[in-house]
Formats: C-alpha cells, sequence, structure tokens
C-alpha cells in the first residue's frame, strides 16, 4: 500500500523541499497551502505522515502540530528556522516527531521521514494503538471514522462527522468559527457561520440527552463551539 505523505507549507513562502525519495516510490505526496487547508487535507485524505513548515500564517506552528497530534499519532515532522530554540522546544512539546532546521537538503528530509514512520510503525505494532476521543459516554474513533455513545453507534453524515471530528480535535478547547468553517466546508464558506448553528443543532439531536441543555457540545458566545471534556465513567466502555 502506498503511504502517503502530506506536504503543508505557508501560501506565500518558498515550498518545502521535495525529495526524489519521498515523490518516488511508496509515497503519494499531498500538497497544502497553509493551516487550514492543511487541516482539511488530514481529514480528507488520511495522511500517513505530515511535513510542515513552522512559518504557517493563519496559527502558530506549534499549534498546528497540538490540533494534529490531537487528531492522530501519525508522524508529523516540522521544518523551521535555525537558532531559535524555544520555537524548537514549543513544536515537540506539542506532539512533533522531530525538528529539522532549514535549510534542509532533500536527502536529510527523507531520511528523517523514514526514521519518523518506523519510530510510529514499531510503537504501533507493540501497543496495538487506536486513535480513540473519549468524553463522557462519547467516543470519538478517527481511525474507523466511528462515533459511539453509551456503546451505541450514532449514525452521521459524513458533514456532521467532519464537524464532530473538528471539535473533538481541540476537545476542552473553543474551536472558532472560521477554523470550523474551512476545516469541514472549505476556506470560502468561512464567514458563513449559518452552516455551523445548522450542523450544531443536528448534532446535539444526535448526541444530546437533551438537545436544549446540551452537556457536551457547548457554544462559546461570539467565539466558536467547544466539545466538553468530560469524565469518562469506569463501567461506560470496555477496555
Amino acid at each position: 500500500m502506498m503511504t502517503t505523505v502530506l506536504l503543508v507549507e505557508a501560501e506565500r513562502r518558498t515550498r518545502l523541499p521535495e525529495s526524489p525519495a519521498v515523490t518516488a516510490g511508496p509515497y503519494q505526496v499531498v500538497h497544502a497551502a497553509g493551516a487550514f487547508d492543511g487541516l482539511r487535507k488530514v481529514y480528507e485524505h488520511r495522511p500517513d505522515a505530515v511535513v510542515v513548515s513552522l512559518e504557517l500564517e493563519e496559527m502558530a506552528g506549534d499549534e498546528f502540530t497540538r490540533i494534529i497530534r490531537a487528531l492522530t499519532d501519525i508522524p508529523i515532522v516540522v521544518v523551521g528556522p535555525g537558532g531559535d530554540a524555544k520555537s524548537i522546544v514549543r513544536v515537540l512539546d506539542a506532539g512533533a516527531d522531530d525538528y529539522i532546521e532549514q535549510p534542509v537538503t532533500e536527502m536529510e528530509l527523507a531520511g528523517r521521514l523514514r526514521a519518523a514512520l518506523r519510530r510510529v510503525a514499531r510503537q504501533r505494532q507493540a501497543q496495538g494503538a487506536s486513535t480513540l476521543i473519549r468524553t463522557g459516554e462519547l467516543e470519538v474513533e478517527l481511525d474507523e471514522q466511528m462515533v459511539r455513545k453509551g456503546g451505541e453507534v450514532v449514525q452521521l453524515t459524513p458533514t456532521e462527522y467532519r464537524l464532530l471530528a473538528a471539535l473533538a480535535s481541540r476537545i476542552g478547547k473553543v474551536a472558532p468559527h472560521r477554523f470550523l468553517l474551512s476545516t469541514v466546508w472549505g476556506d470560502e464558506y468561512m464567514d458563513d457561520t449559518h452552516y455551523l448553528r445548522i450542523y450544531i443543532g443536528y448534532l446535539r439531536k444526535k448526541i444530546e440527552a437533551d438537545p436544549a441543555d446540551p452537556q457536551y457540545l457547548l457554544s462559546q458566545w461570539g467565539t466558536g463551539y467547544r466539545l466538553a471534556n468530560l469524565p469518562v465513567p469506569a463501567a461506560a466502555f470496555s477496555a
């Protein structure tokens, strides 16, 4: 099976180097222009690894890394300027597997990427890892794109699932309107907040015990929405 690598670059900056070892052989390369496009393509393409420029324009590189890490355990390799130890530490603390200082050669990028993929493959084999987000009686299984509540499958449309997964990527934190709209519908919809109101309503009807008094999908007036990080009942799920 071909390995998919997502290259996330700043919209108006120098492109990341493309090594023949990355663009050829077992890799399929998907390009993303900016952070919001990158987040959307993580959902669309389910890449096996992400290579991201630290100098994104819509959000800080460490924030982008933190969101991706909340979604999945795939390798994240960040490329950025050298000499800024604080930025490097922030990115690694956010969940990056590696940081490569610019200028970076094609050979080094390909080698670091292979090493990161091997590490994650070994970890998954040893741990049998899956990407599962739990809050209260709700679980979002990102690998299988499955949602359950109290152990029962919740039937969602593709758009409803993408919205819930985007909220789950920032569980416990407010997801801004523009982030959700760009991730779920695309950059051209970033000002169409009525889409969010409609689909949050759909999700509440399927997830909340009382949609008029939501416990999971919370509104942050004028800012966005938040998936509450609730205690998980000990007997709610099987081990």
